[in-house]
């Protein structure tokens, strides 16, 4: 899996090296298998374990840094606070029951969705562009591109 130097930067004050940094995730079993500049950045090139899958992801790697190191995660835009911000924003109800269904509750007990309306499919940002092709990923527009950016982030494919 190829985690980008920069973008683990933005999620946690990292005081370590890259070389440091892929030293200590190899010490706890996440073997960095190189490091590879890329545009300005180093790209590290983690091998995982399929008992690992908390790691594939930025925030997960993050977050192994965050215990390696005693240091915490940046809050972000994704945060609780930035989250209750966003929970008081009234929304309207755009979406009619019959939409979602869920045919076995008590197998899925929580089930959100979301529309977004007015989208326009075009190219992506010269920066999501630039990050995605870091680590090998190829941009395809905005909408596919966004989505990509999201699972490569939190591990959450959308």
């Amino acid at each position: 899996m190829n985690i980008s130097y920069n973008w683990l930067k933005e999620l946690i004050d990292i005081e370590l090296s890259p070389e440091e940094t892929a030293a200590a995730l190899t010490r706890v079993g996440l073997a960095v298998e190189g490091i590879h500049p890329h545009k300005g950045d180093l790209v590290l090139d983690i091998d995982l374990t399929s008992n690992r899958p908390d790691c594939l992801s930025h925030l997960g790697i993050a977050r192994e840094l965050g215990v390696i190191t005693g240091r915490p995660l940046k809050a972000t835009s994704g945060s609780a606070a930035a989250g209750d911000e966003l929970d008081a924003v009234p929304f309207p109800s755009v979406l009619a029951p019959e939409v979602v269904r869920v045919d076995a509750p008590e197998l899925c007990p929580r089930f959100t969705a979301r529309v977004i309306r007015g989208v326009k499919i075009g190219p992506s940002p010269q920066w999501l562009v630039d990050r995605l092709d870091a680590l090998g990923e190829r941009s395809i527009n905005n909408v596919a591109d966004i989505t990509n950016y999201v699972m490569l982030e939190l591990g959450q494919p959308m």
